[in-house]
This record gives structure tokens, C-alpha cells and sequence, in this order.
């Protein structure tokens, strides 16, 4: 597998912004402002020709003016300015810089001769770059975010990476994707990928022993059959979630004007990614789900699944969807159900069915934590996973939290990975992110948990046959 290094690039140890501003609304304001909230630790180095100092800390005219070499620039002014800036971190033998500024190859020819010159200096002094026309990186392990506001509790250090051809994208996922319960270890917004592109973010992060799951959202796949190869050797270690875009005709010509990336038919995308062991998002709630789905530190080893909820519509969604895609929802043995039978006859009304899908509806509150763990303990020799869906953790919030242990524990002791399903999405945010954080992947739909069992098994099933 190729490894590009870029270790300096998430954790800096010295990092200078181009064009700070104590402005919040411009670029090199925001991500001064960004960088001096999360507590960056390292050296910061304000650049700015009008200011003495910013925020208490000396400001310098160029990066030329720097006495030491850091080792990320993010340049954050105008395209025109770029190649000077470029020829000072040159001088400087910077190793990093993110070029914040849009206006390079997506603007057409003028743009993609600006975009040449500025990189061919980078090149002559061997810096990397990252962009141009992105929104840079977040690294919360450096408490470092330049991309998009979120809260301080949510910058803790997680196992899921992202690179993003789009600004937008990169936003996104780091908002969503905080707000569903992912932690994250490396997020990269790529933007032109003139220099660093998706086949060094991929080998990074296959390398990286922090990322557990590597997700990227594509517009046009660089060094397209190189990048399969790696793919293919990464998800044989982790899986690889990709959303790629730019399938329409209207797509692929905005694709061309956003970012200069060609993108590709989706017959032949399908086919390749498959083939390589690629998971394939389809929308960006596809994205927050199976990044949800595979941050569960136990995944299926089969396609049989068990249905638990306390709904006898919601299991009947469940089933249908599962067997949708291909699931097995297997009847329960007659000695199993049973089993279940003479367990559960006390406490549940007699019309709850207890075949597969399994009907709690309307559990004693005082007995519903031993009676949902026997009831997982009795199915698990049967099923390689279980969609669950309960109303007392979402609508009693001082239930929840022995609930969530309940379900982790079983999980880790039976070896048996369980979705959450909650009785009204509407209402439950805060609460399906608590079960995310959990490694209990908590989905908005019967449908949506179907397809995430869907996909992490058949990835299994695929990392086991190589």
C-alpha cells in the first residue's frame, strides 16, 4: 500500500494563518477564531500586513518574517495572492499548506494556470498542499478545526475519518455526524485536490491506527484504477464508506465548475466499487449511517437478523425491510420460542407475538432491563444481529442511561452487534446520539437500521473471502 506521511498536517506543532482578521466573517477570521477556541496548543503565527497583534499575540507581515519554519500555512486570501504567498512558504520550507482561497481550476483556463504556477512552486520546495478551494481540516487529537463550529464536548477523539470534495460536505459531516454520536479522528475538506488528493487521504488513513472507519465524499476519483487498488487493500483492514456524486448530466457539469473534477457513469462506479470492497453511501444520510453503523465495535458475522420492538407495526416494517435487501429475518425454533414463551408469559399481555420479530409491547417498567437482556441472551445463537426498537429509554430520560449499559453490555458479551431504532425519530435526537456514543448505532428508520445490518455484513462477508 502507498503511505503518504502526513502526520505534520493533523498535528502541527506550529501553524500560521494568511490573512487573519479579527473579523469572524471573513475566512482568515473565522479560522483564527476557530483555531484560538478549540485551544490549539501549538505555536500560532497571525499573518497580516495591517496588525501589530491579534488577540494578544504578535502578528508578522509574511511568513518569510517567521522565525521558525511552521509547519502548516493556511492561506486564507484572495486567489490573486496566493503564488507570493506560496513563494514565502517556499522560502520558509514550510511542509504543509491548505489553500482556503477559491477561484483556481473550477473558473476555467485562467483559473487552472493560476492553480499550475501556484503549485509548481509548492513543488520546487517539496510542500504539500491540500486544496485549493477548501475549508481545511479538523483534527480534534491537536484541537485543531478550521472547517465548520461545533460544540467543544463534540471535539473529543473517535475512530471516523472523512475526507470531502466539497466544502459543503466536509461541513456537513462534521455537523451531522456530531450530532448522530460519531467522534471523529480525521476530517479533511480537499476542495481541487491540485496537489494531495483522495488516494493520499485513503492510504493515510489506512495506515492512520487511530481511524477505525475511513468515509470521503467524491465528485471525481483521481488516478482512478490506482485508487481502486488502494481502496481494495485498505477496506481489507477498515471498511471504506464513500458518497460519490456527479452522476447526472446536470451533476457532472457542476462537479466540473465546483471542484475541475470529471465524474464517471454509475454502472461502471458500482461495479468497481464493489469489487474493491467499497461501501457505498448513496445520499448523505446513507453517509452519517454507515458511519454510525461501522463505529459499532462489534459487526455482524451473518445476514440473519432479529427483530425486538415493542410495536407489532414496527416489526413488520423491520421484517419487510430486511428481507428487502436480502436479510434473512429466520423464524425462531419451536424450542426457542418456547423458551421465550415460558420466560415471558408472566409479564407480557398474550397476544405478543414471540417469533422473529420478537413483540415486547408493554413491559413492567421495573422488570424491563432483565427482561430485554434474557430475551437477547435466549436469540443470540440464532441471529447475527438485532434491530430494537423501545420507547421507555426515549421518552424516560432517567431510564436511558441504564438501558444503553444494559444493551452495551450484552452486546460485548454475546458478541452480538444491536441497532436502535427509536419510536419517533422526530423526537429523539439527543437520545440517538447517547446510544451512538455507545457503539449502538441508533438509526431514524426501520429502514435505514435494515440497510446498515445490510452493509456491515456484506462488508464482512467480503474482508472474510479475500
Amino acid at each position: 500500500m502507498e503511505h503518504t506521511d502526513l502526520d505534520l498536517l493533523f498535528h502541527p506543532r506550529s501553524l500560521a494563518i494568511v490573512g487573519a482578521s479579527p473579523d469572524f466573517t471573513k475566512g482568515g477570521g473565522f479560522i483564527w477564531w476557530r483555531v484560538k477556541e478549540h485551544g490549539y496548543p501549538g505555536r500560532k503565527y497571525p499573518i497580516s500586513k495591517r496588525l501589530a497583534e491579534l488577540d494578544g499575540v504578535a502578528c508578522h507581515a509574511s511568513v518569510a518574517d517567521i522565525d521558525e519554519a511552521p509547519d502548516l500555512v493556511v492561506i486564507a486570501v484572495p486567489a490573486a495572492a496566493a503564488e507570493s504567498v506560496m513563494l514565502d512558504c517556499a522560502r520558509r520550507q514550510v511542509r504543509f499548506v491548505v489553500i482556503h482561497a477559491a477561484g483556481f481550476a473550477e473558473l476555467g483556463e485562467e483559473g487552472k494556470v493560476l492553480q499550475h504556477r501556484v503549485i509548481e512552486a509548492a513543488r520546487s520546495a517539496g510542500i504539500r498542499v491540500v486544496g485549493p478551494n477548501c475549508m481545511g481540516l479538523c483534527s480534534p487529537s491537536a484541537s485543531l478545526n478550521t472547517v465548520v463550529d461545533i460544540q467543544e464536548a463534540d471535539m473529543v477523539p473517535g475512530g471516523v475519518s472523512f475526507c470531502g470534495q466539497s466544502g459543503w460536505a466536509t461541513e456537513h459531516f462534521l455537523a451531522g455526524g456530531s450530532a448522530r454520536g460519531l467522534r471523529f479522528s480525521k476530517v479533511i475538506s480537499t476542495g481541487n485536490q491540485a496537489d494531495l488528493d483522495l488516494n493520499d487521504y485513503l492510504s493515510y488513513f489506512g495506515h492512520d491506527d487511530r481511524t477505525r472507519v475511513a468515509c470521503a465524499y467524491v465528485e471525481g476519483t483521481p488516478r482512478g484504477r490506482a485508487f481502486l487498488e488502494l481502496a481494495s487493500e485498505v477496506s481489507a483492514e477498515k471498511p471504506v464508506v464513500i458518497w460519490k456524486s456527479g452522476f447526472s448530466r446536470a451533476g457532472a457539469k457542476a462537479a466540473l465548475s465546483h471542484s475541475g473534477s470529471l465524474a464517471g457513469d454509475r454502472d461502471v462506479w458500482t461495479g468497481a466499487a464493489r469489487s474493491a470492497g467499497i461501501v457505498r453511501a448513496d445520499c448523505f444520510e446513507d453517509l452519517i449511517d454507515l458511519a454510525a453503523a461501522f463505529s459499532s465495535p462489534v459487526l455482524p458475522k451473518g445476514r440473519k437478523v432479529g427483530i425486538m420492538a415493542e410495536a407489532g407495526g414496527g416489526g413488520i416494517a423491520a421484517s419487510d425491510a430486511c428481507e428487502g435487501l436480502g436479510l434473512d429475518v429466520p423464524a425462531f425454533s419451536p424450542e426457542l420460542q418456547a423458551r421465550l414463551k415460558a420466560y415471558l408469559q408472566d409479564h407480557l399481555p398474550p397476544f405478543s407475538g414471540l417469533g422473529n420479530p420478537l413483540d415486547l409491547v408493554w413491559m413492567p417498567m421495573d422488570k424491563a432491563l432483565t427482561l430485554c437482556r434474557t430475551s437477547l441472551e435466549m436469540i443470540a445463537a440464532e441471529v447475527d444481529a438485532v434491530i430494537t426498537m423501545s420507547y421507555m429509554p426515549f421518552f424516560l430520560e432517567e431510564f436511558r442511561p441504564a438501558y444503553i449499559e444494559m444493551l452495551r453490555q450484552a452486546r460485548d458479551e454475546l458478541g452480538l452487534p444491536i441497532f436502535i431504532v427509536p419510536p419517533y425519530t422526530a423526537r429523539a435526537a439527543a437520545a440517538m446520539k447517547e446510544f451512538t456514543l455507545a457503539g449502538l448505532p441508533a438509526l431514524p428508520s426501520f429502514e435505514r437500521a435494515a440497510k446498515a445490518v445490510w452493509a456491515t455484513s456484506g462488508y464482512q462477508a467480503w474482508a472474510s473471502a479475500r
